[in-house]
């Protein structure tokens, strides 16, 4: 502390040369990109005018600055301009690109940007050469080409014709600002109308459009209609003679069909009669039907378990085992707590008759009816014990 105080003034002027040195690093890179530790390539784009393109102006890729104009030079003896652009190697532009010169401003403000029309290969690289396309490199139109082309439209006005017309406005206006009020109220007035009847307008425009289109495209149809159906007739003329036959020998056909069908009456009565019995008694057995699908699709899901692997697994065991049925098999979980047990989990239902079950539950006891062996008579079988007392 005591130093510090003694090189005050030194201490000061050293922070003031690192916040200066810091500033103008600052500067440097992000204002004036002076950034040697940045690897770039150079590529050169061949235009057909600087469009105000400068040495130092922007590169960008859709927008988004990527590097500089490094320098601009004439080509072909001064036919044509060539830009060499410096662009940061992180960045690569296919070469299925549009070249676009524009200005961020009328003032000015040119920059060149590429608008790749792929993302894939190949890629611009150090040395390449976008050659001029009109249809690839676009450059803005000069001031003098805007000029020269009004001139020539002017120059192609015929003076009489403009005279002609301004002479019919001032007569047409004589009337002072009151005519030209009217005039004006008149056309608002007109253009009012046609704005409330716009989409009728529209519609019956739309409207006639397809029906000329629809008639355009039936009137073929409508000639092979014309001469198919001549056709069709003239077929008509010529089976007159079978269709006479036809007609004189229809009713005796009638007749046969009829006795046919009176042959055949009791027959399909049966059928049917038969068809009702079975629609009925597979009506009473749809309830087995529906228990048995399911069965058999966990039968058959059972049947896969121990087949895998391509053989079959099974287990034979020869010697005999007793089980045990306990009365608590549905447990309602509603009741269960944790701190409860089953009271009657213990109580085999089906002891067997030459075995005796282990457990203090199964103890011998005198042969007199609720002896503590099987729970008491009634017992509900989810009966749980009451939790300890805390």
């Amino acid at each position: 502390m005591t130093w510090y105080k003694n090189h005050k003034t030194l201490v000061s002027n050293s922070a003031l040369v690192l916040i200066l040195l810091l500033g103008a690093t600052y500067l440097a890179v992000n204002i004036m990109r002076v950034n040697p530790l940045k690897e770039t390539y150079r590529v050169t784009i061949n235009l057909d005018r600087s469009g105000g393109l400068q040495a130092g102006n922007d590169v960008t890729l859709r927008g988004y600055r990527i590097g500089k104009v490094d320098d601009i030079t004439l080509v072909d003896n001064g036919a044509a301009i060539a830009a060499t652009v410096e662009i940061d190697k992180k960045y690569r532009i296919p070469t299925d690109t549009v070249v676009n010169v524009g200005a961020l401003s009328g003032a000015g403000e040119q920059y060149i940007d590429f608008r790749p029309n792929t993302e894939a290969a190949p890629f611009l690289g150090n040395g390449s050469v976008v050659q001029f396309d009109k249809e690839k490199v676009k450059t803005p139109t000069p001031v003098w080409s805007v000029l020269d082309n009004s001139s020539e439209l002017i120059a192609q006005i015929d003076p009489d014709k403009f005279g002609v017309i301004l002479s019919e406005l001032d007569t047409a206006l004589s009337g002072g600002p009151d005519q030209l009020r009217s005039l004006i109220n008149g056309v608002s007035l007109a253009t009012s109308g046609l704005d409330g009847l716009l989409p009728q307008t529209t519609n019956l425009i739309k409207n006639l459009q397809t029906i000329n289109a629809t008639t355009s495209l039936a009137q073929p149809d409508l000639g092979t209609l014309t001469r198919n159906s001549g056709e069709l007739f003239r077929q008509f003329n010529d089976a007159n003679a079978e269709l006479q036959k036809i007609l004189e020998q229809a009713p005796g056909q009638m007749q046969t069909l009829g006795a046919v069908l009176d042959k055949t009456a009791d027959p399909m009565s049966s059928l049917a009669n038969n068809f009702v019995a079975i629609t009925k008694a597979a009506q009473l057995r749809v309830p087995a039907l529906r228990a048995l699908f399911p069965s058999l699709v966990i039968g058959t899901s059972a049947m896969g378990v121990p087949a895998h692997d391509n053989e079959f697994y099974t287990i034979l065991d020869i010697w005999p085992r007793q089980w045990c049925d306990y009365s608590t098999k549905n447990v309602r979980t509603e009741i269960a707590t944790e701190n409860s047990l089953p009271k009657w989990a213990g109580y085999c239902t089906n002891p067997p008759g030459d075995q005796q079950i282990r457990g203090s539950g199964n103890a011998p006891r005198p042969d007199i009816p609720n002896n503590g062996a099987l729970p008491p008579a009634g017992a509900d079988p989810n009966e749980r014990t009451l939790p300890p007392i805390k």
